[in-house]
């Protein structure tokens, strides 16, 4: 099979020879269009495109950092300073084990500040809660070869791996230890408006049995017109506020806190140890420059 070179992507994304060297060589000095970089980045991902040997000895020199870039919520709800907290410690663990030093940071999103991040010269990166457009604005920052991984964030864009809850699978879970089928969903509300879409449509519950969290108020208000009757809330944090004034539902453990809520209380967990193969695969792109995972959405596992 015929190697592909700069050129083959040249013409497939209609620019010039220089423009893809500059883009997969990420060179600072030359003033770029996103929308150029992202298109060429995708050729070159799709044409399967390896760095030539030579070069790749460059990145073979490893910094052995890791970065995890958690975005805060735009939208405040109880536990949002720790909902990300024990997936966080897990990435660590796991980044730890296999050698990488891990540098997190947390993002506001009203006032970006990317000057600390590109300092650091990382090997790899997860991208935590991000919306599409931060997502963006952050992820072109990093030069070709560099692995992005996106959690808690539907993009669909071929380039990125995306790790989630596997909410569908969950939902059906939730339905069985309700022992019937839920009439109302609390969800988070979380940054990225794609996921928070996908959520919706996976319950199957019409818009008006479906409370985006706002406020408590809002949420014991919309609880209140369903008195008594089954439901679904997704984030331990929720779910305890919830329980407060109602008790028939099902709590979606999100944020991997199971032992938050008492012994009678129904919930789904999420396998946090689904992220070692998560993790596996981030060092596999790091390590191999021929490396490639066709599949780009990767599912936690619930269980009831």
């Amino acid at each position: 099979m015929k190697k592909t070179t700069i050129k083959d992507i040249a013409k497939a994304a209609d620019v010039s020879i220089a423009t893809v060297s500059y883009i997969l060589n990420d060179v600072k000095t030359q003033s770029i269009s996103d929308e150029t970089r992202v298109k060429v980045l995708k050729v070159a991902q799709q044409l399967k495109y390896v760095t030539n040997r030579s070069a790749q000895s460059l990145k073979i020199k490893k910094t052995g950092l890791m970065g995890i870039l958690l975005f805060k919520d735009a939208q405040q709800s109880p536990g949002s300073a720790l909902k990300y907290a024990k997936t966080i410690y897990k990435l660590e663990e796991l980044c730890r084990n296999l050698g990488y030093h891990v540098i997190f940071m947390q993002l506001d999103s009203a006032s970006l500040s990317y000057k600390v991040i590109m300092e650091r010269n990382l090997d790899g990166v997860f991208l935590i809660n991000a919306d599409r457009e931060k997502f963006y604005a952050i992820s072109n920052q990093f030069g070709f070869g560099i692995p992005v991984f996106v959690i808690d964030s539907y993009i669909e864009d071929s380039l990125f791996h995306k790790i989630m809850p596997n909410f569908g699978q969950g939902f059906a879970a939730a339905q069985t230890v309700l022992g019937q089928a839920p009439e109302f969903l609390v969800m988070d509300a979380y940054n990225n408006t794609e996921l928070r879409e996908v959520i919706k449509q996976q319950s199957g519950l019409d818009e008006d049995r479906i409370y985006v969290y706002e406020n408590r108020d809002g949420m014991q208000a919309f609880l209140s017109k369903f008195a008594g009757k089954p439901g679904i809330v997704i984030n331990e944090f929720l779910a305890n506020e919830a329980w407060k004034t109602h008790k028939n539902l099902v709590a979606c453990c999100t944020s991997h806190c199971e032992e938050l809520f008492p012994d009678d209380m129904m919930k789904i967990s999420f396998n946090l140890n689904d992220y070692t193969e998560v993790v596996n695969m981030m060092d596999s792109y790091i390590n191999d420059a021929a490396y490639v995972k066709e599949e780009k959405f990767f599912l936690l596992t619930a269980t009831s």
